[in-house]
């Protein structure tokens, strides 16, 4: 078996990505570009966190209301420090949250969002949990997936993330089959991997390309409504993940996929914590099946 056949990432992704074609409702958005070599073996570098910082704005939770009074927030505990709601807002509506999500309280017009849709209140917690749960998924599935590909390859003991760029953003214009219902807030966008700083890589790194998995979010959620919604949304949960490949010598992106999946529970609002797992655990299966095709084809 030849490696054009193992790992036809250009092939078995764009394909993908071709035949889904406007977003599904269940199923997963694959972007991805051409590789531009094909290595024969790689360093898999550990997962990282788009925007890591969220981690340590409110690690034991965080409520925002856009209201002062009347409106029940839930969680325990909760930090009212205007810094940290508008860091954690931030955040949210940049779509690139990780940790669980619940709405409350009905919802708004707000002048924060563009004067659109978004629930009254929000809380976030369990945070730092849901990170580590991310990474672990994601560390696991590239090596099962390099591992089934017949790959050469080696995890790395140390992450190069001060060496990673943010990726390009930018916005889509125009509407999408599932604006105003999803589980995300608008407006949608792409993102583009930029590379890397050779020079700020960890020292006597091996020669081989470097993958590098990054999640842009991941998350679990009761009913309500996300930014830009006109119905509102029952509880489910949403992965995103874009993996990089940069050869380490000069940096360059060799190759990438941007893969997103979602799951929502139709009709049902008020989940469970095993619940919510057990959505976060559709989304991950639904993302690894799309991953599949790409390493697999």
């Amino acid at each position: 078996m030849t490696f054009t056949r193992r790992h036809a990432l250009m092939l078995g992704v764009g394909a993908f990505a071709s035949a889904c074609g406007a977003r599904r409702i269940e199923g997963p958005l694959v972007r991805s570009s051409p590789w531009r070599v094909r290595p024969s073996s790689v360093s898999l570098a550990p997962t990282v966190l788009l925007q890591p910082e969220q981690i340590l704005i409110a690690p034991d939770g965080i409520a925002v209301s856009s209201r002062d009074a009347g409106v029940e927030l839930l969680q325990t505990p909760q930090t009212l420090d205007p810094v940290a709601q508008r860091a954690i807002l931030d955040v949210f509506y940049a779509n690139h949250l990780v940790g669980k999500l619940w709405h409350s309280g009905g919802y708004d017009y707000l002048v924060d969002t563009g004067n659109q849709v978004r629930s009254i209140a929000l809380t976030f917690s369990q945070q730092a949990l849901y990170a580590s749960q991310a990474q672990r998924w994601a560390d696991t599935t590239f090596g099962e997936l390099l591992t089934a590909a017949g790959l050469s390859w080696h995890p790395l003991d140390r992450s190069i993330a001060q060496a990673l760029r943010p990726p390009q953003r930018s916005m889509l214009r125009g509407s999408q089959p599932l604006d105003g219902e999803d589980n995300q807030n608008l407006p949608d966008y792409t993102l583009s991997p930029q590379p890397l700083d050779p020079a700020l890589l960890p020292a006597e790194l091996p020669a081989d390309p470097i993958l590098q998995p990054i999640i842009v979010h991941y998350y679990a959620h009761n009913g309500g409504w996300f930014v830009g919604q006109s119905r509102g949304c029952a509880a489910g949960a949403r992965l995103r993940l874009l993996w990089v490949l940069h050869d380490r010598t000069s940096g360059e992106v060799l190759g990438w996929s941007d893969c997103a999946a979602r799951y929502v529970e139709p009709y049902f609002y008020t989940p469970n914590d095993s619940q919510l797992q057990d959505y976060l655990l559709q989304a991950e299966e639904k993302a690894r099946s799309s991953l599949e095709r790409a390493f697999l084809a």
